[in-house]
């Protein structure tokens, strides 16, 4: 009786791989070329831009004012496009405003931190806690800036018992005011 020889399948399944993988390897580079393709094209749109910008300055420097009001009116226009946030400009208004960024319990002490919208190089912040109603704790720090807003320095209330804390924090930076409220529970 003669025997079969059985043949060895593996060579079929290493093509189905290898078949799976460049359609896998072709999906990944359409679907990165489709979301970040319009990036790259915007990019280089605004490269464009800022180098005939930078050349239309370079030029100006060597021709009469009138090419000067020229470029001056192009950059204006540039510079007009680009928004920085949304919204109203905080700095303009007449009254302070922030948050409360953290208030817990850290080992013996209740610390409170936060932060104010508008960017100021000086004043005061002064905190006022109050527990069922009664103030426990008066305190006064200075406003410090930073890079766009402001911050109190900090407030760390040594001792502070377990219960739920109103806490009120009056701002004071040359002409303006502000009150920012705030709960704690520790």
């Amino acid at each position: 009786m003669a025997r079969r020889r059985k043949r060895s399948k593996k060579w079929l399944y290493w093509l189905i791989f290898l078949i799976l993988l460049i359609g896998a390897i072709v999906m990944v580079v359409l679907v990165r070329d489709s979301l970040f393709g319009e990036d790259k094209k915007e990019n280089a749109t605004t490269g464009t831009e800022e180098v005939a910008s930078a050349v239309g300055n370079d030029t100006r420097k060597n021709n009469t004012s009138e090419k000067e009001a020229e470029g001056e009116e192009a950059t204006q226009t540039i510079k007009d496009e680009v928004v920085s946030y949304d919204g109203d400009n905080p700095n303009i208004d007449n009254s302070l405003t922030g948050v409360v960024t953290y208030a817990g319990k850290v080992d013996d002490k209740l610390m409170i931190r936060v932060n104010i919208d508008q960017f100021l190089s000086g004043g005061s912040c002064e905190l006022a806690l109050e527990k069922d109603g009664i103030l426990v704790h008066e305190e006064a720090t200075q406003i410090v800036d930073s890079a766009a807003t402001a911050t109190c320095e900090g407030f760390d209330v040594m001792g502070a018992a377990s219960g739920n804390y109103k806490i009120t924090i009056k701002l004071i930076s040359g002409e303006k005011q502000g009150v920012i409220k705030g709960e704690a529970s520790i």
